[in-house]
């Protein structure tokens, strides 16, 4: 994946004197309204406040290393808005690692771009764990000399994976109205466990070769820990009647889980291994399908971090 150059407006401030965290949070919301993405926008200072101090009683953004990273989402802002200052003493505030917080940054990220959020985030969190680039960070005297810093450990960190690196088209696509049985022989034909079912575009449901099994199959049956005492019984004529007269729509599942294309390695990874999810769809607006993500399509990235 190629890198993602930095689209951000802030301002950096040195010695900068704050009590406690509120006061801290104060002064670099009052500096961060001041940003030209912001401004147009009309986010005002105590707008800032309250996104942040909602996020932040959520759990508090300390990081450790010296760092404090109040942060926020905001709908339609044209770039990362970040305001970072070197604090003149230490704050008293309670840290994961008992260091106490000399570097604040408060940043404010795009609600639709939130990986660039993530991306900034991951950086500011390299440099602050390595001690010779937290002494450089401290000395900067310019945005510039910072964005440059940022920069060199973005170039120097594996690239963060997301799903738009991973998902594929998939094999097969079904559209609602299709004939069950005209569906089931061509998941057949491609040994297909788990089949999107779109509508124009969008994403409606899918098909799974779990669910055709039971088309028939008494509703106790799925409770049961042993088929001894019903091991002669056939479904299969019950599912041949149902299947000639069933569509798609009438036996997709609706539940199916989907992703943005900027979802994390660790998403995908729980999707499909905790939550089981035979495929994981990646969506854009109004649930356009994107691409999909499945066990072999994972395991291949994996092995080629």
């Amino acid at each position: 994946m190629s890198e993602t150059p930095y689209n951000i407006a802030w301002n950096i401030i040195n010695r900068l004197s704050a009590a406690d965290p509120a006061e801290l949070f104060r002064k670099l919301a009052s500096d961060a309204a001041k940003l030209e993405p912001l401004r147009k926008r009309g986010i005002t200072s105590s707008a800032i406040l309250d996104l942040v101090w909602e996020r932040e009683n959520q759990s508090p953004t300390t990081i450790g290393c010296g760092l404090i990273l109040p942060h926020a989402r905001i709908p339609q802002l044209e770039s990362l808005c970040a305001v970072c200052a070197v604090l003149e003493n230490p704050l008293d505030c309670e840290t994961p690692d008992d260091i106490p917080v000399m570097f604040g940054c408060m940043l404010l990220i795009p609600e639709e771009r939130p990986m660039e959020g993530l991306r900034f985030m991951a950086d500011i969190a390299a440099v602050m764990h390595n001690p010779a680039r937290r002494d450089r960070l401290r000395s900067c005297d310019s945005a510039d000399e910072m964005l440059r810093l940022f920069r060199e450990v973005r170039k120097q960190r594996p690239p963060v994976v997301i799903a738009s690196d991973i998902m594929a088209p998939p094999r097969l696509v079904l559209p609602p109205e299709m004939p069950l049985h005209e569906a089931t022989r061509m998941m057949a034909d491609i040994r297909a466990s788990a089949v999107p079912v779109l509508d124009g575009e969008t994403l409606v449901g899918e098909i799974l070769a779990d669910d055709l099994f039971k088309i028939g199959v008494p509703d106790f049956f799925s409770q049961l820990k042993s088929v001894g005492f019903i091991r002669y019984f056939d479904p299969f004529e019950e599912y041949f009647s149902v299947e000639a007269a069933s569509k798609v729509a009438d036996v997709m599942n609706k539940r199916f889980h989907t992703l943005p294309e900027d979802a994390t390695l660790i998403e995908i990874v729980f999707a499909i291994s905790v939550l089981k999810c035979p495929l994981v769809y990646i969506v854009g607006e109004r649930n356009k399908l994107l691409g999909i993500i499945d066990r072999t399509l994972l395991l291949k990235r994996i092995i080629h971090l």
